[in-house]
């Protein structure tokens, strides 16, 4: 998958007066989905720590076999790092597997033409 990231806030009026950054961006999604999500560099954004991002919406044209694993989206990332974070898509395990019920890689083929909105926040 390609996640094509943009910033829809002014990264300066962005910052409240503890330092802390709240971004909202747009994601973009493109075909294929790359296996255990897709890295994004935020070190151009956050220049000491990373704490932490969700998705805030999913656009209503994505089709309804995406929504679901855009909403169920993660941003990984290991707070001591500010360089990149992970977005990985998830779904919910199968009846009958292993991981029945269970949060699982998304195994979804098509997420080209999604979009969603997420908040990223940081120092």
């Amino acid at each position: 998958m390609t996640a094509t990231v943009t910033i829809i806030d002014n990264l300066y009026d962005s910052n409240d007066a503890t330092g802390r950054k709240s971004i909202f961006a747009t994601v973009s999604l493109t075909n294929p989905y790359t296996a255990g999500g897709e890295l994004v560099t935020v070190s151009s954004w956050f220049k000491t720590k990373f704490l932490g991002g969700r998705v805030t919406a999913i656009e209503p044209s994505v089709a309804i076999a995406a929504v679901g694993a855009m909403a169920l989206a993660t941003i990984r990332a290991d707070t001591s790092s500010y360089t990149t974070v992970k977005l990985q898509l998830l779904n919910v395990g199968l009846t009958g597997t292993a991981n029945a019920g269970l949060l699982v890689d998304s195994t979804v083929a098509n997420t080209s033409n999604s979009t969603c909105t997420i908040n990223l926040i940081g120092y």
